[in-house]
């Protein structure tokens, strides 16, 4: 699948910002399962952009806005090209892959700031899911199901701050809480769990949400199969209509953008995504 995704973030300011620094995580992944063919990233007022690979592997650039300015927009275009399969191969789990998993992938295994939860909740949530399971890919789906099923999807309803605890005592939220509940439910088993920010495409399809803003969903590490991207917010998995940007622990790894300025006062943010299929 091939996709044009342009997004707009703009930025307005109650009084003239003197100086600010910025970091955004916005150009799509480039790897095996997508090719980001392009990428331009514009600012307004102009400043000269810097990038750098972060430790997840994630494309970050940094510019600094040494003048005054009241607004500021952030403008990206990128193509890319999506050939995400279910991968075919077999589930493998034994005792001594099980170790070795628990080594490699330690950091998607412990429990976060946003994905923290008393374990004797999680026992709770999981235990009917896990004894019912005839695998670790039939349990993560299972919660994946769960989730969706369970919680109400709500525009508003939270924020970039709320937790995984917060939102299963509210039982509704975005994108962003349904990932992070479900990276506690898999981690609290064992199963190592990242969380993925991106844009989902829609298409024609109105019962799918998500393709207003950047997406979120959680990806496992299965032995025998890799990283599978499953969608608790749609519950679906993700694979050709999803556009991976960054992987992290949770949000805190991947924020889109962020930084820190001077004067101003209040600031109002607006955020445009449009994604478009290209046929071929």
């Amino acid at each position: 699948m091939n996709y044009t995704i342009m997004q707009i973030i703009n930025y307005t300011y109650s009084g003239p910002v003197k100086q600010s620094i910025n970091q955004c995580i916005l150009k799509p992944i480039h790897d095996i399962n997508q090719q980001c063919l392009s990428h331009t990233f514009q600012i307004e007022p102009n400043e000269t952009v810097y990038n750098y690979i972060d430790y997840w592997g994630n494309t970050v650039e940094t510019f600094y806005m040494k003048e005054p300015h009241r607004e500021l927009r952030i403008t990206t275009q990128s193509l890319v090209t999506v050939n995400r399969l279910f991968p075919d191969g077999q589930l493998q789990l034994e005792l001594n892959d099980r170790e070795k998993l628990n080594q490699q992938y330690a950091e998607f295994l412990r429990k976060s700031s946003f994905t923290h939860m008393p374990d004797s909740i999680l026992e709770e949530l999981t235990a009917l899911l896990w004894s019912s399971s005839i695998d670790i890919l039939d349990y993560v789906n299972k919660v994946n199901h769960y989730i969706y099923e369970t919680f109400s999807y709500e525009s508003g309803s939270t924020n970039v701050d709320t937790t995984a605890q917060q939102f299963f005592d509210h039982k509704r939220g975005v994108c962003q809480d349904f990932t992070h509940l479900m990276l506690s439910m898999c981690r609290y088993k064992g199963i190592p769990a990242r969380y993925v920010s991106g844009y989902v495409y829609c298409g024609q399809d109105s019962a799918m949400r998500g393709d207003a803003a950047m997406h979120a969903w959680v990806e496992v590490m299965l032995p025998g199969m890799g990283w599978i991207g499953f969608d608790p917010t749609n519950n679906i998995y993700a694979l050709n209509q999803h556009i991976r940007v960054a992987v992290g622990r949770d949000y805190a790894d991947i924020v889109p953008v962020k930084g820190v300025y001077v004067g101003g006062q209040q600031q109002s943010m607006t955020v445009n995504v449009s994604i478009s299929q290209l046929t071929v």
